[in-house]
């Protein structure tokens, strides 16, 4: 409209040096001065509010976002993660009490010791604790396939924030574009674009490498392995695993529970006794339950107990993914069951580099304090 608006007046301008150049007499023009009338929505589409962009998020939803996000609250745990890894962790405006209970057992919720306990609690399921807490934005995610948001929504609207929803996904290797997207789509709306390009940047270089030292191994020459005491939902036992460990899969090794086809799935004992991997890795949130079962004379005949073949890893999800772990544990496998192709790296600076990449800070000292060190273990 205001371009219409110039327009006419160019027009009359126009007119009047034409009539005046044949020396007409002006005529006054009464309107010439007077507003264009809009209505509601021309008016909001002539002046635009500078004071929002629009971001896509990843239920296709346009959501209208403060230029200037200096306070986030997130309605499930997973998704502190993602701001600390953006390097906003000063955003977050509350975490659920079981959040910052000690001992802390995540990689995010260690790196931000001891701002942490500092931070309000509140509850992604409680819009009061959330209006306490002021937030200009909120987030959600959720790593199941099938999940609506409805109740999320519902919080945002009684909060009076706009939402942003992000479908990261548990498993890392075969939803990495998820990730991706997630960190890009999160970066975006509260101003970390450039660190969001280079976490990713930095996440795809150490992906490429995994790939590339075990890529050529023919099928045949690949040792088999196995996960047990796979964490989700609290600790699991031996008989915990998973058909698409992202550690696994980005070394390129061979999962025996690959045929299972399940996330998360708990196998019967004769199927692992059929199985007989080679290499047996452990998580260490379920290790003690796990290794206890493993040494049952049920399981002597493994070929990985009979080879003391038995390993100590740290978990892939706790409160979801922990997306520098699972490369950590990537390359700790890839050592333990590739050596030649993992013969020029030294572990411990390499899970250094790769917690730095994602909180700016090594946090493998207290992982280790936490979990157990990474090791191999003798079945007596």
């Amino acid at each position: 409209m205001k371009v219409k608006y110039t327009v006419i007046l160019t027009i009359i301008m126009v007119i009047g040096l034409v009539f005046a150049g044949c020396e007409a007499e002006p005529v006054p023009d009464d309107t010439a001065d007077d507003p264009v009338e809009l209505d509601e929505t021309e008016q909001a589409e002539a002046e635009p509010d500078d004071g929002y962009i629009t971001v896509t998020d990843m239920a296709g939803r346009e959501v209208q976002v403060p230029v200037d996000v200096n306070r986030v609250s997130t309605l499930c745990g997973c998704a502190h993660r993602f701001l600390v890894h953006l390097d906003a962790s000063e955003m977050i405006t509350g975490v659920r009490e079981s959040e910052k209970r000690e001992p802390l057992r995540s990689p995010w919720n260690m790196a931000m010791v001891p701002e942490i306990f500092e931070i309000p609690v509140v509850s992604g399921e409680d819009a009061e604790t959330l209006i306490v807490v002021e937030p200009e934005l909120m987030m959600a995610t959720q790593a199941a396939d099938g999940f609506d948001f409805f109740e999320h929504e519902d919080l945002a609207d009684k909060v009076g924030v706009p939402l942003l929803i992000l479908r990261p996904y548990v498993s890392f290797s075969a939803h990495k574009d998820n990730v991706f997207e997630s960190y890009r789509i999160l970066g975006e709306a509260i101003g970390r674009e450039d660190r969001a390009d280079d976490l990713v940047s930095g996440i795809e270089a150490i992906i490429e490498d995994l790939d590339a030292r075990t890529a050529s191994i023919p099928e045949e020459e690949k040792p088999s392995v196995y996960v047990g005491g796979k964490a989700w939902a609290g600790s699991m036992g031996l008989t915990s695993t998973s058909s698409m460990y992202t550690a696994f899969d980005f070394v390129n090794a061979k999962n025996v529970a690959a045929e299972v086809g399940e996330e998360n799935v708990f196998i019967d004992s004769e199927a692992l006794l059929s199985w007989d991997p080679d290499y047996i890795f452990l998580e260490s949130t379920g290790f003690d339950q796990a290794f206890e079962e493993l040494q049952s004379p049920e399981f002597e005949t493994l070929s990985a107990v009979q080879d003391n073949n038995i390993y100590r890893i740290h978990p892939k999800i706790w409160t979801n993914t922990n997306h520098e772990t699972v490369l950590v544990n990537a390359y700790y496998i890839g050592s333990v069951i590739y050596p030649g192709q993992f013969a020029d790296i030294d572990f411990i600076e390499t899970a250094d580099q790769i917690y730095t990449l994602f909180l700016g800070k090594t946090v493998l000292e207290d992982m280790i304090e936490m979990q157990g060190n990474y090791e191999r273990v003798a079945v007596e």
